[in-house]
């Protein structure tokens, strides 16, 4: 049986050496024949994308692709509808103008799907949108994602939580290039993404625990940074502004002795608004591709080191407890990630893949009391057969192994030694997908969870030695959607997990903690109006939160036999509306909303009773009930700019000094504004100012840390690439 398989596999990477490449080149224009910088051009078979590449400053492109039946070129561009063509040699490729912005290779599913056929809510932030916004962090390009509602404490650097549709910060999987970055638990600071390096920016809403594994409970983020086969090019920024802010960053990309390179670094100064308040953000990047006539090897590695003071709450003092600016507190960060992935289209019908990945984040922290540390690892194998079964029906099947640990100054066993806490998660998952008529797009999945986490030392009080154990979990999706004339129904149901942090293990007399779970479903409809000139969208979601890890004491230690236990429920549901409109190529404008209602449940086996100070039937906090954004692009001649405005309602906050232990204040809404303009100098080098907080509103995020008021930044770009 082994030399019948190895003697197909033989067969069958000799037949696809054996298939001859074609040259593909051609323009990619407007109605009136402008050229498209950027457009994203694909050459896309029955099992995926084969070969891609992106438009240059005069629209032209240039791929090399292996001949198969029935491949076509799809070209996708921001503020464009989506084409699909037959393959030429030579292709003029004409985009209509439409308020659209798609992918054919995004998040949300283990094939290649474009965002456009996907039943769950996928957002994409272009990276035209990422190069003309001129912002440092992309976390300033992800609060006018509908849905997302962040809150970070205080100025540049400080810690960033983020809560998709009401869920919880540890809810989100994150990755960077396909690497999960997320720490032991599911934790993920979004202060410290560069910009700089982002090709693109993917999200999706609702689980995706089917495809992702653990964390993807709320949704999925991946952070795309440059394509190293886009066309040749290098691109110089300098900025400075207010708080002595300085940026500097070089990136680029092209081909050398057939392989594909790109590679950026960026660096990122500020003194902050107060003492001890300034922030300091390096990062390198490099990306590696060869392909090999139907075979790839891509090869990825991003190193980022960070720095911030710990000035501490001294914006909202409601109970007079903040005693002054911190001047000694700073945290320090030092994150990498890396992946390998060799893909290989067997026939024009099957495809494999084969995944390495790693991610090491460390964490250090200085405070009067000392120095304190923090590490979590992750280490991840995975191989994934594709097969286009029917033209209209495709299977995904993987398997992945990964290892996972924590250790922290805090997690001791009974001699005070730190010892790291290990996971393993070991997971198979099956993905179909049918396309019916060309209207009817249906994906179905599952994977199949075995978590097994090593056995725990007694730290010599109240935990006991936990012996090794495992648990196995299902997690199913469901997703579908209908295209009829300008009529786009979508709908997605999954369930999702969360294992327990390392706190949650470290600090309980439980030795069997389950994962938290989530449920959750979505349906929406998107009309095209007035030509496609004007799509409208409306969402309705409802999640559902089981087994929160809860601690129990008092009167609701009734309720379990330990410290802490699997009993918690809350749920959040609402409707999210956007808006998009592109009546012309010189503007495009989005906008959203938001509401929903978020409520704490009761503990499993009581009547009305929540973990104090909360009550049952009590807003979640930091979850605001309203929220939504506007964008507003325009572009005319050497001119091109934004306005953007967003609003939050009031949100239920905690004490900022001691936590909720010290009492829960509301905390109100704000609205900001931001002008950003960029004026083309001629011969790549273009000016800039970004004026951020235009209102000089006083707000906070997080009850206690006032974010940035008025301030602005300027600075000189100078964009190098063929063809220029």
């Amino acid at each position: 049986m082994r030399r019948r398989i190895s003697n197909v596999s033989a067969f069958c990477l000799f037949f696809s050496a054996c298939l001859s490449a074609a040259e593909i080149k051609g323009k990619v224009v407007d109605p009136s024949g402008a050229p498209i910088a950027g457009a994203q051009v694909s050459v896309v078979g029955r099992v995926g994308v084969e070969a891609q590449t992106a438009a240059s400053s005069s629209g032209a492109f240039e791929l090399e692709a292996t001949e198969t039946a029935g491949a076509k070129l799809v070209v996708t561009a921001p503020g464009f509808s989506t084409r699909s063509l037959p393959l030429e040699r030579e292709v003029t490729v004409r985009l209509e103008i439409a308020p659209q912005i798609d992918s054919v290779r995004v998040v949300g599913s283990a094939m290649d799907v474009p965002a456009s056929e996907q039943g769950g809510s996928v957002n994409i932030i272009s990276r035209q949108e990422i190069r003309e916004r001129n912002q440092a962090l992309a976390i300033d390009l992800l609060r006018e994602v509908p849905g997302l509602a962040f809150s970070q404490t205080g100025a540049t650097g400080g810690l960033a939580g983020l809560f998709i549709r009401g869920g919880y910060p540890t809810f989100n999987l994150v990755e960077i290039d396909g690497v999960p970055v997320n720490g032991f638990g599911g934790n993920f600071d979004f202060a410290h993404i560069p910009a700089e390096a982002l090709d693109r920016v993917e999200v999706i809403s609702g689980p995706q625990s089917a495809i992702y594994g653990p964390y993807a409970n709320s949704g999925a983020i991946n952070f795309v940074t440059r394509e190293p086969d886009s066309p040749p090019a290098i691109d110089i920024l300098a900025e400075g502004g207010s708080n002595y802010e300085r940026r500097f960053g070089i990136s680029g990309a092209g081909r050398l002795a057939g392989f594909g390179i790109a590679a950026s670094a960026s660096r990122l100064d500020t003194d902050g608004p107060v003492t001890n308040s300034g922030y300091r953000n390096e990062d390198l990047l490099l990306n590696v591709t060869r392909h090999f006539r139907r075979q790839t090897l891509a090869l990825h590695g991003d190193f980022d080191s960070n720095q911030t003071g710990e000035p501490g709450p001294w914006g909202s003092d409601p109970k007079h407890t903040f005693t002054g600016i911190d001047t000694i507190s700073r945290s320090k960060n030092n994150f990498s990630d890396y992946l390998a992935h060799y893909q290989a289209d067997l026939w024009g019908c099957v495809r494999e893949d084969l995944f390495g990945t790693f991610f090491l984040n460390n964490n250090g922290y200085q405070s009067a009391y000392g120095f304190g540390f923090n590490r979590d690892l992750r280490a991840q194998g995975e191989a994934r057969t594709i097969v286009s079964v029917t033209r209209h029906y495709t299977a995904a099947l993987g398997v992945s192994d990964g290892l996972e640990e924590v250790e922290n100054s805090y997690i001791t066993d009974a001699d005070y030694q730190t010892f790291p806490i290990r996971r393993r998660d070991t997971a198979v998952y099956l993905e179909n997908r049918w396309e019916l008529g060309g209207r009817l797009f249906l994906n179905a999945g599952v994977r199949g969870e075995f978590i097994h986490t090593a056995s725990i030392p007694p730290d010599g009080f109240s935990r006991p030695f936990f012996p090794a154990q495992t648990i196995s979990r299902a997690n199913p999706k469901l997703a579908a959607a209908y295209v009829q004339g300008r009529t786009r129904w979508h709908s997605s149901f999954g369930t999702g997990i969360r294992p327990p942090a390392g706190f949650d293990l470290a600090y309980t007399n439980n030795p069997a903690l389950k994962p938290e779970r989530t449920r959750s479903f979505d349906a929406g409809v998107e009309q095209k109006l007035f030509h496609d000139r004007l799509a409208l969208d409306a969402t309705y979601f409802y999640n559902r939160f089981y087994d929160l890890i809860v601690t129990l004491g008092g009167s609701l230690s009734k309720l379990g036999l330990y410290q802490t236990d699997n009993i918690a429920n809350s749920r959040a549901q609402g409707a999210e509306f956007a808006a998009k409109l592109r009546p012309a190529r010189w503007v495009f404008v989005t906008g959203w909303y938001t509401r929903f209602k978020t409520e704490i449940l009761s503990l499993n086996g009581s009547a009305n009773l929540a973990p104090a100070p909360f009550q049952a039937g009590q807003e979640l906090l930091r979850r605001p009930a309203d929220s939504g954004a506007v964008v507003a692009t325009f572009t005319r001649g050497k001119v091109a700019a934004d306005l953007t405005g967003y609003f939050r309602g009031s949100v239920l906050d905690v004490e900022p000094l001691l936590g909720a232990t010290n009492g829960l204040y509301r905390n109100p809404g704000y609205a900001n504004a931001g002008i950003n303009i960029n004026y083309a100098l001629g011969r790549g080098l273009t000016a800039y100012g970004n004026l951020r907080n235009a209102l000089n509103r006083h707000y906070e995020e997080v009850l206690g840390y006032p974010s940035p008021r008025l301030n602005f930044v300027a600075g000189m770009k100078w964009a190098l690439s063929k063809g220029r």
